[in-house]
Protein backbone atom coordinates (compact mmCIF):
# COMPACT_ATOMS: atom_id res chain seq x y z
CA UNK A 1 0.00 0.00 0.00
CA UNK A 2 1.09 3.19 -1.17
CA UNK A 3 1.80 6.22 1.07
CA UNK A 4 -1.02 8.15 0.91
CA UNK A 5 -3.03 5.18 0.64
CA UNK A 6 -2.14 4.29 4.33
CA UNK A 7 -3.34 7.86 5.68
CA UNK A 8 -6.32 7.73 3.46
CA UNK A 9 -8.01 4.47 3.86
CA UNK A 10 -11.23 4.86 6.21
CA UNK A 11 -12.34 2.59 9.16
CA UNK A 12 -15.30 0.89 9.07
CA UNK A 13 -18.15 3.00 10.62
CA UNK A 14 -19.07 2.42 14.19
CA UNK A 15 -22.53 1.63 14.90
CA UNK A 16 -24.52 4.77 16.55
CA UNK A 17 -25.25 4.02 20.29
CA UNK A 18 -28.88 3.25 21.00
CA UNK A 19 -31.14 6.31 22.95
CA UNK A 20 -30.61 5.95 26.65
CA UNK A 21 -33.64 5.35 28.84
CA UNK A 22 -35.58 8.32 30.11
CA UNK A 23 -34.37 9.83 32.91
CA UNK A 24 -37.29 11.17 34.61
CA UNK A 25 -36.27 12.37 37.96
CA UNK A 26 -36.51 16.35 38.70
CA UNK A 27 -38.02 16.80 35.65
CA UNK A 28 -40.71 19.01 36.61
CA UNK A 29 -37.61 21.35 38.64
CA UNK A 30 -35.94 21.06 35.00
CA UNK A 31 -38.11 22.03 32.92
CA UNK A 32 -37.93 25.66 34.67
CA UNK A 33 -34.34 26.12 34.05
CA UNK A 34 -32.88 28.80 31.75
CA UNK A 35 -31.83 27.16 28.44
CA UNK A 36 -29.55 30.59 26.60
CA UNK A 37 -25.78 29.42 25.91
CA UNK A 38 -23.00 30.37 28.36
CA UNK A 39 -19.41 30.26 28.33
CA UNK A 40 -17.24 28.62 31.23
CA UNK A 41 -17.96 30.09 34.29
CA UNK A 42 -15.25 32.03 36.17
CA UNK A 43 -16.64 31.07 39.42
CA UNK A 44 -15.08 28.61 41.93
CA UNK A 45 -16.68 25.42 40.30
CA UNK A 46 -15.08 23.22 43.01
CA UNK A 47 -17.44 24.96 45.47
CA UNK A 48 -20.29 24.08 43.10
CA UNK A 49 -19.52 20.87 42.35
CA UNK A 50 -19.26 20.51 46.41
CA UNK A 51 -22.75 21.93 47.31
CA UNK A 52 -24.47 20.54 44.20
CA UNK A 53 -23.72 16.80 45.26
CA UNK A 54 -24.39 17.19 48.61
CA UNK A 55 -27.57 19.01 48.13
CA UNK A 56 -28.25 15.61 45.72
CA UNK A 57 -27.30 13.23 48.51
CA UNK A 58 -29.82 15.05 50.74
CA UNK A 59 -32.94 14.85 48.59
CA UNK A 60 -32.53 18.60 48.12
CA UNK A 61 -33.11 21.01 44.64
CA UNK A 62 -30.07 22.48 43.55
CA UNK A 63 -30.03 26.42 42.82
CA UNK A 64 -30.83 27.78 38.96
CA UNK A 65 -27.95 29.18 39.41
CA UNK A 66 -26.19 25.91 39.91
CA UNK A 67 -27.54 24.19 37.32
CA UNK A 68 -26.44 26.88 35.15
CA UNK A 69 -22.56 25.91 35.62
CA UNK A 70 -22.71 22.00 36.87
CA UNK A 71 -21.78 20.69 33.22
CA UNK A 72 -18.75 22.59 33.74
CA UNK A 73 -17.92 20.36 36.71
CA UNK A 74 -17.97 16.56 34.96
CA UNK A 75 -14.70 15.38 35.22
CA UNK A 76 -12.01 18.86 35.88
CA UNK A 77 -13.31 19.30 39.61
CA UNK A 78 -13.56 17.94 42.92
CA UNK A 79 -15.03 16.47 43.70
CA UNK A 80 -15.80 15.02 39.53
CA UNK A 81 -19.65 15.17 38.79
CA UNK A 82 -18.89 11.64 36.28
CA UNK A 83 -17.96 9.61 39.79
CA UNK A 84 -21.11 10.25 41.45
CA UNK A 85 -23.71 8.22 39.92
CA UNK A 86 -26.98 10.51 41.31
CA UNK A 87 -25.09 13.91 40.13
CA UNK A 88 -24.20 12.42 36.81
CA UNK A 89 -27.94 11.26 36.35
CA UNK A 90 -28.89 14.10 37.04
CA UNK A 91 -27.11 16.31 34.67
CA UNK A 92 -27.71 13.89 31.81
CA UNK A 93 -31.04 13.73 32.59
CA UNK A 94 -31.64 17.51 31.80
CA UNK A 95 -29.45 17.34 28.59
CA UNK A 96 -31.52 13.66 27.33
CA UNK A 97 -35.21 15.07 28.73
CA UNK A 98 -35.52 18.85 28.47
CA UNK A 99 -33.87 18.53 24.61
CA UNK A 100 -32.62 22.15 24.52
CA UNK A 101 -29.79 23.63 22.70
CA UNK A 102 -28.03 24.98 25.52
CA UNK A 103 -27.44 22.20 28.17
CA UNK A 104 -26.51 19.52 24.99
CA UNK A 105 -24.00 22.80 23.54
CA UNK A 106 -22.19 22.99 26.95
CA UNK A 107 -22.13 19.03 27.32
CA UNK A 108 -20.54 18.66 24.24
CA UNK A 109 -17.89 21.59 24.67
CA UNK A 110 -16.85 20.25 28.07
CA UNK A 111 -16.94 16.88 26.57
CA UNK A 112 -14.25 17.90 23.34
CA UNK A 113 -12.00 20.29 25.78
CA UNK A 114 -11.44 17.79 28.71
CA UNK A 115 -11.63 14.80 26.53
CA UNK A 116 -9.29 11.50 27.21
CA UNK A 117 -9.86 8.05 26.51
CA UNK A 118 -9.78 7.27 30.07
CA UNK A 119 -12.08 10.02 31.52
CA UNK A 120 -14.78 8.50 34.05
CA UNK A 121 -18.50 7.57 32.38
CA UNK A 122 -17.30 8.76 29.28
CA UNK A 123 -19.36 5.95 27.72
CA UNK A 124 -22.48 7.46 29.39
CA UNK A 125 -21.70 11.00 28.40
CA UNK A 126 -20.72 9.79 24.79
CA UNK A 127 -24.42 7.97 24.69
CA UNK A 128 -26.19 10.80 25.66
CA UNK A 129 -24.46 12.96 23.30
CA UNK A 130 -24.74 10.97 20.38
CA UNK A 131 -28.14 10.25 20.57
CA UNK A 132 -29.99 13.45 21.25
CA UNK A 133 -27.31 15.57 18.50
CA UNK A 134 -30.12 16.27 16.60
CA UNK A 135 -31.54 19.16 19.05
CA UNK A 136 -28.63 21.41 19.63
CA UNK A 137 -28.61 21.99 15.93
CA UNK A 138 -25.13 22.92 13.66
CA UNK A 139 -22.40 22.00 13.82
CA UNK A 140 -22.87 19.52 16.48
CA UNK A 141 -25.69 17.40 14.32
CA UNK A 142 -23.81 17.47 11.66
CA UNK A 143 -20.72 16.18 12.93
CA UNK A 144 -22.60 13.81 14.56
CA UNK A 145 -24.05 12.30 11.69
CA UNK A 146 -21.13 12.85 9.74
CA UNK A 147 -17.74 11.22 12.08
CA UNK A 148 -20.24 9.92 14.95
CA UNK A 149 -18.08 12.36 16.59
CA UNK A 150 -19.47 11.63 20.19
CA UNK A 151 -18.57 8.19 19.74
CA UNK A 152 -15.87 7.93 22.60
CA UNK A 153 -12.38 7.02 20.92
CA UNK A 154 -13.55 5.11 18.10
CA UNK A 155 -13.96 8.18 15.48
CA UNK A 156 -10.60 9.95 16.47
CA UNK A 157 -8.79 7.29 13.85
CA UNK A 158 -10.72 7.65 10.95
CA UNK A 159 -10.78 11.74 11.70
CA UNK A 160 -7.55 11.66 12.08
CA UNK A 161 -7.04 10.04 8.65
CA UNK A 162 -8.99 11.95 6.73
CA UNK A 163 -7.11 15.20 8.30
CA UNK A 164 -4.44 13.50 6.80
CA UNK A 165 -5.59 12.98 3.62
CA UNK A 166 -6.60 16.45 2.94
CA UNK A 167 -3.14 17.76 3.77
CA UNK A 168 -4.54 19.12 7.02
CA UNK A 169 -3.54 19.76 10.60
CA UNK A 170 -5.88 19.00 13.60
CA UNK A 171 -6.53 22.46 14.19
CA UNK A 172 -7.37 23.47 10.61
CA UNK A 173 -9.53 20.30 10.03
CA UNK A 174 -11.65 21.16 13.27
CA UNK A 175 -12.11 24.95 11.97
CA UNK A 176 -13.04 23.06 8.69
CA UNK A 177 -15.81 21.32 10.31
CA UNK A 178 -17.38 23.94 11.83
CA UNK A 179 -15.78 24.18 15.39
CA UNK A 180 -14.04 27.48 16.72
CA UNK A 181 -10.48 27.71 17.09
CA UNK A 182 -10.95 27.69 20.75
CA UNK A 183 -11.09 23.62 20.53
CA UNK A 184 -7.87 23.79 19.01
CA UNK A 185 -5.93 22.79 22.11
CA UNK A 186 -8.88 20.73 23.48
CA UNK A 187 -8.23 17.24 25.03
CA UNK A 188 -10.31 15.42 21.52
CA UNK A 189 -7.50 17.80 19.26
CA UNK A 190 -5.08 16.39 21.78
CA UNK A 191 -6.01 12.47 21.11
CA UNK A 192 -6.47 13.28 17.12
CA UNK A 193 -3.46 14.94 17.26
CA UNK A 194 -1.86 12.05 18.78
CA UNK A 195 -3.86 9.68 16.55
CA UNK A 196 -2.40 10.91 13.48
CA UNK A 197 1.10 10.36 14.64
CA UNK A 198 0.44 6.47 15.45
CA UNK A 199 -0.93 6.37 11.74
CA UNK A 200 2.48 8.40 10.19
CA UNK A 201 4.43 5.85 12.43
CA UNK A 202 3.34 2.78 10.76
CA UNK A 203 2.39 4.34 6.87
CA UNK A 204 4.97 3.06 4.68
CA UNK A 205 8.29 5.14 3.99
CA UNK A 206 8.31 8.31 2.01
CA UNK A 207 10.98 10.04 0.96
CA UNK A 208 12.81 12.12 3.82
CA UNK A 209 11.40 15.14 2.26
CA UNK A 210 7.79 14.13 1.81
CA UNK A 211 7.62 12.23 5.30
CA UNK A 212 9.46 15.75 6.63
CA UNK A 213 6.55 17.97 5.13
CA UNK A 214 3.92 15.57 6.84
CA UNK A 215 4.86 15.64 10.03
CA UNK A 216 5.87 19.33 10.49
CA UNK A 217 2.15 20.08 8.77
CA UNK A 218 0.99 18.22 11.35
CA UNK A 219 2.75 19.08 14.47
CA UNK A 220 4.27 22.28 13.99
CA UNK A 221 2.50 25.47 14.40
CA UNK A 222 3.12 28.80 12.62
CA UNK A 223 5.18 30.45 15.45
CA UNK A 224 6.98 27.65 15.01
CA UNK A 225 6.14 25.64 18.27
CA UNK A 226 4.89 22.49 18.50
CA UNK A 227 0.92 22.27 18.63
CA UNK A 228 1.43 19.96 21.37
CA UNK A 229 4.49 19.84 22.81
CA UNK A 230 3.89 17.15 25.30
CA UNK A 231 3.44 14.78 22.11
CA UNK A 232 7.01 15.84 20.79
CA UNK A 233 8.39 12.67 21.48
CA UNK A 234 5.79 10.62 19.51
CA UNK A 235 6.45 12.96 16.99
CA UNK A 236 10.51 11.89 16.91
CA UNK A 237 9.28 8.31 16.47
CA UNK A 238 6.53 8.99 13.26
CA UNK A 239 9.44 10.59 11.93
CA UNK A 240 12.06 8.18 12.09
CA UNK A 241 10.65 4.81 13.73
CA UNK A 242 9.59 3.76 9.70
CA UNK A 243 13.31 3.55 8.70
CA UNK A 244 14.24 1.37 11.17
CA UNK A 245 17.92 -0.37 10.21
CA UNK A 246 17.39 0.94 6.96
CA UNK A 247 19.74 3.41 6.08
CA UNK A 248 18.42 6.57 4.28
CA UNK A 249 20.22 8.56 1.77
CA UNK A 250 23.28 10.77 3.07
CA UNK A 251 20.89 13.91 2.00
CA UNK A 252 17.30 12.46 3.91
CA UNK A 253 19.49 11.25 6.85
CA UNK A 254 20.62 15.12 7.15
CA UNK A 255 17.28 16.19 6.52
CA UNK A 256 15.78 14.57 9.16
CA UNK A 257 18.62 14.87 11.46
CA UNK A 258 18.83 18.39 11.17
CA UNK A 259 15.37 19.26 11.82
CA UNK A 260 15.55 16.97 15.17
CA UNK A 261 18.37 17.99 16.43
CA UNK A 262 17.11 21.72 16.21
CA UNK A 263 14.09 20.57 18.55
CA UNK A 264 15.35 18.27 20.97
CA UNK A 265 19.50 18.78 20.93
CA UNK A 266 22.26 16.08 19.86
CA UNK A 267 21.88 13.28 21.55
CA UNK A 268 24.97 12.78 21.90
CA UNK A 269 25.35 15.94 24.31
CA UNK A 270 21.87 17.06 25.28
CA UNK A 271 20.76 13.54 26.68
CA UNK A 272 18.53 14.66 29.19
CA UNK A 273 16.15 16.03 26.53
CA UNK A 274 16.18 12.64 24.63
CA UNK A 275 15.37 10.65 28.09
CA UNK A 276 12.12 7.95 27.09
CA UNK A 277 13.30 8.43 23.15
CA UNK A 278 15.95 5.82 23.57
CA UNK A 279 14.93 4.49 20.16
CA UNK A 280 15.09 7.42 18.34
CA UNK A 281 18.49 8.57 19.85
CA UNK A 282 20.35 5.20 18.36
CA UNK A 283 18.68 5.80 15.24
CA UNK A 284 19.78 9.41 14.73
CA UNK A 285 22.85 8.30 16.69
CA UNK A 286 23.95 6.34 13.76
CA UNK A 287 22.74 8.93 11.11
CA UNK A 288 24.87 11.28 12.91
CA UNK A 289 27.97 9.37 13.61
CA UNK A 290 28.25 8.87 9.84
CA UNK A 291 27.66 12.32 9.57
CA UNK A 292 30.62 13.40 11.58
CA UNK A 293 32.97 10.59 9.92
CA UNK A 294 32.17 12.77 6.54
CA UNK A 295 32.29 16.16 8.16
CA UNK A 296 35.50 15.34 9.45
CA UNK A 297 36.94 13.85 5.84
CA UNK A 298 35.53 16.29 3.90
CA UNK A 299 36.61 19.25 5.80
CA UNK A 300 40.09 17.67 6.31
CA UNK A 301 40.21 17.71 2.71
CA UNK A 302 40.24 20.73 1.70
CA UNK A 303 42.30 22.15 4.72
CA UNK A 304 44.59 19.86 4.57
CA UNK A 305 45.04 18.02 0.91
CA UNK A 306 46.33 14.53 1.38
CA UNK A 307 46.02 11.38 -0.65
CA UNK A 308 45.71 9.28 2.51
CA UNK A 309 42.25 10.69 3.41
CA UNK A 310 40.83 8.39 0.76
CA UNK A 311 42.02 5.26 2.58
CA UNK A 312 41.16 6.93 5.98
CA UNK A 313 37.68 7.25 4.84
CA UNK A 314 37.43 3.61 3.49
CA UNK A 315 39.39 2.29 6.45
CA UNK A 316 37.00 4.06 9.27
CA UNK A 317 33.74 3.46 7.24
CA UNK A 318 34.01 -0.15 7.12
CA UNK A 319 33.82 -0.17 10.74
CA UNK A 320 30.80 2.25 10.65
CA UNK A 321 29.22 -0.41 8.12
CA UNK A 322 29.52 -3.54 10.98
CA UNK A 323 28.00 -1.46 13.40
CA UNK A 324 31.09 -1.16 15.17
CA UNK A 325 31.27 2.83 15.76
CA UNK A 326 28.81 3.80 18.42
CA UNK A 327 29.75 7.52 18.79
CA UNK A 328 32.19 9.80 16.63
CA UNK A 329 33.18 13.05 17.03
CA UNK A 330 34.99 15.52 15.60
CA UNK A 331 37.73 18.83 16.72
CA UNK A 332 38.94 21.27 14.48
CA UNK A 333 41.37 23.77 14.87
CA UNK A 334 40.04 27.53 13.52
CA UNK A 335 40.81 26.79 10.04
CA UNK A 336 38.35 23.45 10.18
CA UNK A 337 35.67 25.07 12.12
CA UNK A 338 35.45 27.58 10.02
CA UNK A 339 35.20 25.21 6.73
CA UNK A 340 32.60 22.96 8.54
CA UNK A 341 30.55 25.99 9.50
CA UNK A 342 30.64 26.85 5.68
CA UNK A 343 29.95 23.18 4.24
CA UNK A 344 27.75 21.79 7.23
CA UNK A 345 26.12 24.94 8.34
CA UNK A 346 26.69 26.89 11.20
CA UNK A 347 24.66 24.39 13.86
CA UNK A 348 26.81 21.81 12.68
CA UNK A 349 27.90 20.03 16.11
CA UNK A 350 31.70 19.13 16.33
CA UNK A 351 34.07 20.17 19.18
CA UNK A 352 37.73 22.79 18.37
CA UNK A 353 41.27 22.74 20.30
CA UNK A 354 41.61 25.20 22.91
CA UNK A 355 45.04 25.42 22.09
CA UNK A 356 46.40 24.37 25.23
CA UNK A 357 48.58 20.91 25.90
CA UNK A 358 52.24 19.87 24.57
CA UNK A 359 51.41 19.32 21.01
CA UNK A 360 51.13 22.78 19.16
CA UNK A 361 48.02 22.82 16.86
CA UNK A 362 48.92 23.81 13.48
CA UNK A 363 46.46 24.76 10.49
CA UNK A 364 44.98 21.83 9.20
CA UNK A 365 44.92 19.70 12.44
CA UNK A 366 41.74 18.50 13.75
CA UNK A 367 41.34 14.56 15.31
CA UNK A 368 38.24 11.87 14.31
CA UNK A 369 37.23 10.86 18.05
CA UNK A 370 35.38 7.09 17.64
CA UNK A 371 33.86 5.22 20.20
CA UNK A 372 33.85 1.85 20.06
CA UNK A 373 32.15 0.21 23.44
CA UNK A 374 35.11 -1.41 24.32
CA UNK A 375 37.66 1.06 23.42
CA UNK A 376 38.25 5.15 22.28
CA UNK A 377 39.89 5.75 19.34
CA UNK A 378 41.44 9.09 18.38
CA UNK A 379 43.01 9.14 15.23
CA UNK A 380 45.15 12.50 14.03
CA UNK A 381 44.81 14.15 10.50
CA UNK A 382 48.69 14.78 9.87
CA UNK A 383 51.68 14.85 11.66
CA UNK A 384 49.97 12.85 14.35
CA UNK A 385 48.91 9.44 15.19
CA UNK A 386 45.94 7.01 15.67
CA UNK A 387 45.63 6.80 19.70
CA UNK A 388 43.60 3.96 20.91
CA UNK A 389 42.46 3.67 24.79
CA UNK A 390 40.99 0.31 26.08
CA UNK A 391 38.26 0.00 28.38
CA UNK A 392 41.04 -1.40 31.00
CA UNK A 393 43.78 1.45 30.39
CA UNK A 394 45.25 2.96 33.06
CA UNK A 395 45.21 6.45 31.50
CA UNK A 396 42.20 8.29 30.77
CA UNK A 397 40.66 7.84 27.23
CA UNK A 398 38.96 11.01 26.33
CA UNK A 399 35.08 12.24 26.14
CA UNK A 400 33.43 12.43 23.02
CA UNK A 401 30.81 15.30 22.60
CA UNK A 402 32.50 18.03 24.45
CA UNK A 403 33.00 21.77 22.95
CA UNK A 404 36.58 22.31 23.55
CA UNK A 405 40.11 19.75 24.07
CA UNK A 406 43.44 20.17 24.53
CA UNK A 407 45.49 18.43 22.33
CA UNK A 408 46.59 16.75 25.56
CA UNK A 409 43.28 15.22 26.10
CA UNK A 410 42.91 13.39 22.59
CA UNK A 411 46.43 11.76 22.38
CA UNK A 412 48.36 9.48 24.09
CA UNK A 413 51.98 10.42 25.68
CA UNK A 414 54.40 9.36 22.93
CA UNK A 415 57.50 7.66 24.44
CA UNK A 416 60.74 8.56 23.97
CA UNK A 417 61.91 5.47 22.09
CA UNK A 418 59.50 5.90 18.46
CA UNK A 419 59.66 2.54 17.22
CA UNK A 420 56.88 1.01 15.42
CA UNK A 421 57.16 -1.70 18.46
CA UNK A 422 56.98 0.52 21.55
CA UNK A 423 54.33 2.65 20.06
CA UNK A 424 52.14 -0.35 19.37
CA UNK A 425 53.05 -1.08 22.91
CA UNK A 426 51.18 2.23 23.85
CA UNK A 427 48.60 1.37 21.10
CA UNK A 428 49.64 4.46 19.22
CA UNK A 429 50.30 3.98 15.57
CA UNK A 430 52.03 5.71 13.20
CA UNK A 431 50.09 6.33 9.52
CA UNK A 432 52.71 5.02 7.15
CA UNK A 433 52.04 2.85 4.23
CA UNK A 434 48.60 3.13 3.15
CA UNK A 435 48.80 2.00 -0.23
CA UNK A 436 49.97 -0.99 1.37
CA UNK A 437 47.11 -1.01 4.10
CA UNK A 438 50.43 -1.15 6.75
CA UNK A 439 48.92 0.81 9.57
CA UNK A 440 45.43 -0.05 8.27
CA UNK A 441 46.07 -3.87 9.01
CA UNK A 442 47.98 -3.24 12.56
CA UNK A 443 45.21 -1.04 13.63
CA UNK A 444 42.20 -3.46 12.65
CA UNK A 445 44.34 -6.18 14.03
CA UNK A 446 44.07 -4.20 17.32
CA UNK A 447 40.41 -3.75 17.34
CA UNK A 448 39.75 -6.83 16.30
CA UNK A 449 40.96 -8.42 19.55
CA UNK A 450 39.27 -5.70 21.52
CA UNK A 451 35.87 -5.80 19.90
CA UNK A 452 36.07 -9.59 18.81
CA UNK A 453 34.89 -8.52 15.19
CA UNK A 454 37.38 -9.06 12.23
CA UNK A 455 37.26 -6.54 9.18
CA UNK A 456 38.68 -8.17 6.41
CA UNK A 457 41.38 -5.61 4.21
CA UNK A 458 39.25 -6.43 1.20
CA UNK A 459 36.65 -3.93 3.48
CA UNK A 460 38.70 -1.30 3.56
CA UNK A 461 40.87 -1.53 0.23
CA UNK A 462 40.50 1.49 -2.11
CA UNK A 463 39.79 0.72 -5.17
Amino acid sequence: MSFRGALTMRRRPFQPLSEPPAVGRLLSTLSAMPSGESARPTVDLNTVADRFVYQLARGQQPTAGDWNKIIWCIWSTEPAIAKHDNALDAVLARVAEMRRKRPYRQLASVYLDEFAPDRPRLDRISNVLSSFAPVAGEPWAGLSARYDMFNGSAPIDQMARVALSKQMNVQAFLEGIGLSSSFASSGFAEAMHEAGLRILRGAPIAKAPARLDIVRRWCVAPDNKLFFPILGKEMARALTLPFGNTIPAQGDRDLIAGFLVGRFGDPRIKRAAWIGLDDVADILKRWLTEQSLRQFFDVVDRIAPDGAWKYRRKFWLAFHNHGLIRNAWVVFGEDGAAEARRAFGREAPFGVFNYGGRKPIQRGHAVLLLDFGQCIVADWSYDGYCNIWPNNSQVRAPSLNLPTYSSDDVRRRVPAERTEQNLTRYDIFAHGGSENYVWQDRVAGRLHRLTGVRIQQSEYTVR
